[in-house]
């Protein structure tokens, strides 16, 4: 008997939450902007105001249940929440090692072929990082890798009535956590019901129903729309398509093999390659999963932001390459095959952590995030309670400062989102009439839809405060700038990187 298979499955799984935990912690600093959106809905929520954004109705939030389940953190850790968020999210990273040798196991049923594809998961930075960066992204995993493991408890059981009722409310919650849960929803379904026949309708449908109709219910009668404003921002989004055509997007496509998976990418395809009989039938909805993923988050919407949006197909991935690793028939070739998978994958996980780390204690904790932080606590102690301010970056500058927000991206409100992509702004900021205004420098510098803004000339490193810039009979008032700094530790910083803020003035009666 070999070391590895002395050593009990439970000591080994506690080992790898540890390294996947130690991860987490390794990154201070690094709660994301998107998760601050979270905590203004979980504030909210504490208030008695469901899904109210400093006090009004918003349909800009794309995972309902991570924002009501942040709600008892809020009330528990108020501000403090920053902390609070990373131990929460990590409790989910944990339950991701195990659920992926489950579910490996019911696969394969390979004992080591399972504590590696678990070894890998922990390994991977990318889980790490979304739980450190505050977001849903650990929980989404554990109720995706969840729900198919029960999916595959069912195929193999007669009578499965209480196996798809609660596969049924794992799919609900999967559907609350990201829109993405309606299409695990289908590629779960579909094969349930040509296995198991129309009941299961009843049996997964009804349950699923139960919980995710209240919030869509309630999307719908107070917005008449059934997509968050930043889904509906996404597949609206005609600037991707038409400006860049597909071809665009191959780097980022190569990026993300040749980075994150480049050492399992080969045994990957070697598997699909040699894959043939019995176990087709349980993989389909993986096949389906990935290929989604792939199409979607790589072509249609490319900006992945460090596997975020892919991070629920990394065990499927690395169980796959492993079930090619172990399509090698030579013992040897077969366990110097899995060395390099591993030691592979380690080393480049181990090489982003230690980039990332750097990036966020010399770039966006001392500069980012703190010009961020201070813009919305001046916010909130120079503007009118009952001021509406509008602005790109809805994220710690909106948390603090508990103003109505207007989101000139469409994260928020989608009426935005015309404007956005035909760069006329300034006719929506004349159609919503905001008080304020809060013009991030980088966004009309870096990012190609934003470069086009009638709202440009507002961008002049010589204008001070107390200055006004008049446009369409819009008078704009420079009432603080914030100098970001940092350009040397920052590559993506400009010269005379800044925000500004501006006083928004209408005329009475324009011509």
């Amino acid at each position: 008997m070999s070391l590895l298979e002395k050593i009990p499955t439970k000591i080994w799984l506690g080992f790898f939450i540890a390294i996947a935990l130690l991860q987490v912690w390794l990154v201070k600093d690094a709660v994301m902007g998107d998760a601050f959106i979270h905590f203004v809905f979980a504030r909210g929520i504490t208030e008695g105001n469901w899904f109210f954004y400093n006090g009004e109705f918003s349909a800009g939030s794309t995972s309902p249940l991570w924002s009501i389940l942040l709600a008892p953190l809020w009330r528990s850790f108020g501000d403090g929440i920053i902390v609070g968020v990373k131990i929460f999210a990590s409790v989910f990273v944990a339950a991701a090692i195990p659920l992926c040798y489950l579910v490996a196991q019911k696969v394969a049923d390979k004992r080591n072929l399972s504590l590696a594809a678990s070894a890998l998961l922990a390994g991977s930075y990318v889980l790490s990082f979304w739980a450190a960066k505050g977001m849903e992204t650990p929980l989404y995993v554990c109720l995706v890798v969840g729900s198919f493991l029960i999916y595959l408890k069912i195929l193999e059981q007669k009578d499965s009535l209480r196996l798809e009722i609660v596969l049924g409310f794992l799919l609900g919650l999967t559907i609350l956590a990201r829109p993405e849960g309606w299409f695990l929803a289908a590629f779960l379904g579909i094969p349930l019901l040509i296995k198991k026949g129309w009941k299961v309708i009843f049996s997964v449908g009804l349950p699923a129903a139960i919980i995710f109709s209240p919030y869509y219910w309630w999307l719908w009668h107070n917005t008449g729309q059934i997509f968050p404003s930043s889904a509906a921002r996404i597949l609206r989004a005609a600037q991707w398509s038409k400006k860049f055509g597909v071809f665009y997007f191959t780097p980022e496509i190569l990026k993300i093999l040749f980075t994150k998976l480049l050492p399992a990418t080969p045994f990957f395809a070697f598997f699909w390659w040699k894959e043939k009989g019995k176990d087709w039938w349980k993989l389909a909805p993986i096949a389906a999963w990935l290929t989604f993923h792939a199409i979607f988050f790589t072509i249609i919407f490319p900006t992945t932001e460090g596997y975020r949006y892919i991070l629920s197909c990394l065990p499927f991935f690395y169980l796959i390459a492993l079930l090619g690793v172990w399509k090698i028939e030579v013992v040897k070739w077969r366990n110097l095959a899995l060395v390099f998978v591993l030691l592979g994958s380690f080393a480049i996980s181990t090489q982003q952590l230690l980039e990332r780390k750097h990036s966020v204690e010399t770039c966006e904790a001392p500069h980012i995030d703190s010009v961020r932080r201070a813009t919305g606590l001046w916010l909130r102690d120079n503007t009118e309670e009952n001021a509406t301010v509008a602005m790109k970056e809805i994220d710690q500058s909106a948390y603090y400062s508990g103003r109505k927000m207007l989101s000139m991206d469409g994260t928020l409100n989608s009426a935005a989102i015309p404007f956005v992509e035909s760069g006329k702004q300034l006719e929506f900021i004349q159609q919503e009439k905001p008080n304020y205004l809060v013009v991030e420098e980088d966004m009309y510098v870096l990012y190609p839809s934003w470069q086009k803004s009638n709202l440009i000339p507002l961008i002049n490193p010589a204008m001070g405060e107390g200055e006004v810039e008049e446009l369409g009979g819009v008078k704009f008032t420079l009432e603080k700038k914030f100098p970001l700094g940092g350009k040397e530790d920052c590559s993506n910083f400009q010269d005379n990187y800044s925000w500004y803020i501006f006083r928004v003035e209408f005329q009475r009666n324009p011509s």
